[in-house]
């Protein structure tokens, strides 16, 4: 369940599937929490920005991290949570410095490098869906090593729903 178009179009490109989008992190941790998947598996996308979620700041502990990912599991449920982008920071974030991570620049995208600019042509649900730029964008992600992880998490977690282990997990974030 991700929580914005941007990060709905990134986990489609990387597992090449349909995804349960939702429109904001709330929406995803009440979905969870009291929702159709209270009690079955489920992983949210959301980004790690400033609103801070009771269900996932009290139930959910820390699996791993990488420069831009947070990777939570339910103490209990098959629940698994990655916040994406460093601390109070929105997924453009995370795209920039995975686009720089493999030597390439916004721009190579004809999209803007300016975060607020980026931010402005990604919730556009039509535009980020369905733009080629952007399409072309996460496909080319796929290089750098931490959408590589969360790759490999996202597609592990996707195979084994209820039979997941963290310690595999762990392993795979390093």
């Amino acid at each position: 369940m991700p929580e914005c178009y941007i990060d709905s179009t990134l986990v489609k490109s990387l597992l090449d599937a349909e995804v349960n989008h939702k429109h904001s992190c709330t929406e995803v941790s009440r979905e969870m929490e009291k929702g159709h998947y209270k009690d079955a598996f489920a992983v949210g996308i959301i980004d790690n920005d400033k609103r801070k979620l009771s269900y996932i700041e009290n139930d959910f502990i820390k699996i791993g991290q990488t420069d831009n990912l947070t990777f939570l599991k339910h103490k209990d449920k098959q629940h698994y949570v990655i916040k994406v982008g460093k601390e109070h920071k929105a997924m453009e974030t995370f795209i920039k410095a995975n686009v720089e991570a493999i030597g390439m620049k916004m721009e190579d995208f004809n999209l803007p490098s300016d975060l607020d600019d980026l931010i402005e042509q990604t919730k556009d649900s039509i535009t980020t869906q369905k733009d080629p730029r952007i399409l072309k964008l996460c496909k080319t992600m796929r290089q750098s090593p931490e959408v590589a992880i969360l790759q490999e998490v996202l597609a592990y977690l996707a195979k084994n729903k209820y039979n997941s282990d963290v310690e595999v997990i762990k392993r795979m974030i390093g």
